[in-house]
């Protein structure tokens, strides 16, 4: 019978993590203002944004969670976060319901995960 061996947590966890709960803080403001400008503008330059905050909260766990796990599963909740935003902007004046913006965020996610494993198992 194999034993769990207990997740190493390295001198880079807490701040990585810290950074991603300020991430997702961050992202709900941000989510949930009634109008945001965009920085550079054009044609479904919103859709760019959410690939990429998206992408950057599923890289951070992926790097801060030593356990494959965890890290996997906390990636995989900015799905759900990105749904449950995308949900309350409906109820926000100037803002809409976008199935465009959840696949953005999917995508974002998916593309954030496979460089945060990697970087993660650097930084052990």
């Amino acid at each position: 019978m194999k034993t769990k061996q207990p997740a190493k947590s390295g001198k880079w966890s807490r701040p990585i993590l810290f950074l991603w709960g300020a991430s997702i803080g961050t992202v709900i403001f941000l989510s949930l203002l009634p109008r945001v400008d965009l920085p550079v503008d054009f044609w479904n330059a919103d859709k760019l944004y959410h690939c990429a905050a998206y992408g950057w909260l599923a890289l951070l766990p992926a790097i801060g969670f030593a356990d494959r796990r965890a890290a996997l599963s906390a990636a995989f909740s900015m799905i759900i976060l990105g749904l449950l935003l995308e949900a309350g902007q409906y109820f926000i004046p100037g803002r809409m319901f976008s199935v465009l913006d959840i696949l953005a965020n999917t995508l974002g996610v998916m593309l954030g995960i496979l460089p945060g494993r990697f970087i993660g198992k650097r930084l052990e």
